[in-house]
C-alpha cells in the first residue's frame, strides 16, 4: 500500500532511536523537497536554505509523531520500530491490545506533534527572536506551523489517519460504511478548504485521494467485502 513502506527494501537506511528500530526509505525525501520547492522564492542561496530548514522540519516532526506512538506501544508491553516512506510513517508493533490501550497508542502521534508546537511557541516567547538567528527562528515558526496544524488534521475521522483509526476504535470497529462515509465527507471538506484558505494543491490532492479511497471502503463494506 505504501511506497517504501517495507523496512527491508532496497535503498532504505536503518538505526536504532531509543531502543526502536528505525527505516527509513530515501522516497520519504521527495514529497518535502517538492512541496518545499514550490513555497520559497526569492534568492537561490536563500532559497536552499530555507529548503533545508523546511526538510529538516518535516523530518523532525514526522519522526516525532511516530515516537509517540512507539512509546505508547511500549508502556504497554509492544516492541514496535518506526517506517518512514514515500507516504509519511507508522510505528508499527506486534501484539494484542485493549480497545483503551489502542486509543492511547493511537493518540500517542499527534500529542507529541502538540507537544513539540508548544516547546517551539515557548521557546520563542520566552527568547528574544530579535537575538537569535534568522534561520533558528525560521526553524522554530515551522514547527509551530507544520506540528499544530498537522497535528490537527490527522485528527479528522479520516481513515488512515490517526483520527480515522480513533473514530473505529470509539466504535469497536463496527459500521464501516458509516465510518467510510464520514470518512471520505470529511476529506473532502477538508481538501476543499486547504485549497480554498491555503490555496494548497496538494493538500487538495492528498485528501481528494483519502475521500475517495474512505468512499470506496464504504462501498467494499456495503457489499460484504470489508
Amino acid at each position: 500500500m505504501f511506497f517504501g513502506a517495507d523496512p527491508n527494501q532496497p535503498g532504505t537506511l536503518r538505526f536504532n532511536l531509543f531502543r526502536f528500530p528505525v527505516s527509513i526509505h530515501w522516497s520519504f525525501w521527495i514529497i518535502p523537497l517538492i512541496w518545499g520547492s514550490s513555497g520559497f522564492g526569492g534568492d537561490p542561496v536563500e532559497q536552499t536554505r530555507y529548503l533545508f530548514i523546511w526538510v529538516l522540519v518535516f523530518f523532525v516532526s514526522i519522526m516525532g509523531h511516530e515516537l509517540g506512538h512507539a512509546l505508547a506501544y511500549r508502556k504497554y508491553g509492544g516492541k514496535a520500530q518506526i517506517i518512514i516512506h514515500g507516504m509519511g510513517g507508522m510505528a508499527v508493533s506486534q501484539g494484542s491490545y485493549t480497545r483503551r490501550q489502542k486509543i492511547i497508542i493511537t493518540i500517542g502521534g499527534p500529542a507529541v506533534g502538540f507537544m513539540m508546537a508548544a516547546l517551539s511557541w515557548f521557546l520563542l516567547s520566552v527568547l528574544n527572536p530579535e537575538t537569535l538567528n534568522i534561520y533558528v527562528v525560521r526553524f522554530l515558526f515551522m514547527m509551530i506551523w507544520i506540528n499544530s496544524i498537522w497535528s490537527a488534521l490527522n485528527l479528522l475521522p479520516v481513515y488512515p489517519l490517526d483520527g480515522g483509526q480513533l473514530l473505529g476504535h470509539i466504535m469497536h470497529e463496527r459500521k464501516p460504511v458509516l465510518r467510510g462515509k464520514i470518512g471520505g465527507i470529511t476529506a473532502a471538506i477538508a481538501g476543499l478548504l486547504l485549497f480554498i484558505k491555503l490555496n494548497s494543491i496538494f493538500a487538495a490532492i492528498m485528501f481528494g485521494f483519502l475521500a475517495y479511497q474512505n468512499f470506496q471502503a464504504a462501498e467494499r463494506a456495503r457489499r460484504g467485502y470489508w
